[in-house]
């Protein structure tokens, strides 16, 4: 049984602190730019000013207009980053690029 709290319909609500010091800005451009994350941190919350396209890589990777994740500006995701066996998640980046000026915004979760 999940010990989350839960809603006024019993539905358990996933709940995730933010990790201290875990809060990082990109600026927003033409070029790919990325930001390491801690290897603790499983879940990400993005948002962006400017419409933007990301990635996560377990490299510094990079993104791209046409095949990469849209986010939109102003809107808040929360984005998984895998599961706790997944070795390969020792290593984790986000990566941006955006045809607009503006700032992405990374917390990291845990």
């Amino acid at each position: 049984m999940s010990k989350q709290p839960r809603d006024d319909a019993n539905y358990p609500i996933p709940v995730l602190g933010y990790k201290y010091n875990g809060g990082q800005q990109i600026g927003l451009g033409p070029n790919t730019l990325s930001a390491r994350l801690s290897s603790s941190v499983r879940v990400v919350s993005l948002y962006a000013t400017a419409d933007c396209f990301f990635e996560v890589c377990d490299d510094s990777g990079s993104a791209n207009t046409s095949s990469s994740h849209f986010l939109p500006a102003g809107i808040y995701l929360d984005v998984a980053l895998g599961s706790d066996n997944n070795a390969a998640l020792t290593r984790k980046y986000i990566a941006v690029t955006s045809d607009n000026a503006g700032t992405l915004y990374i917390s990291e979760r845990i």
